[in-house]
């Protein structure tokens, strides 16, 4: 069924608390969207983490 992938700067969802509200919020959302609340059961949520280094924005390096 839908997989939703979150692509976040490493750090930026500092606490497994954040990342649990995200995968929740998140899933609601698209069962709410397709107007099917058991999406809810169906949907998986994939947060990958970037570090800094692996991360640009405007042609630059976020950090190096």
């Amino acid at each position: 069924m839908p997989v939703i992938t979150v692509k976040a700067r490493q750090g930026v969802l500092a606490t497994s608390q954040m990342k649990a509200q995200l995968i929740e919020e998140i899933t609601a959302a698209f069962a709410r969207v397709v107007g099917d609340e058991s999406f809810k059961q169906k949907t998986t949520v994939i947060i990958e983490e970037i570090p800094d280094q692996n991360w640009g924005r405007a042609g630059k390096q976020v950090a190096p």
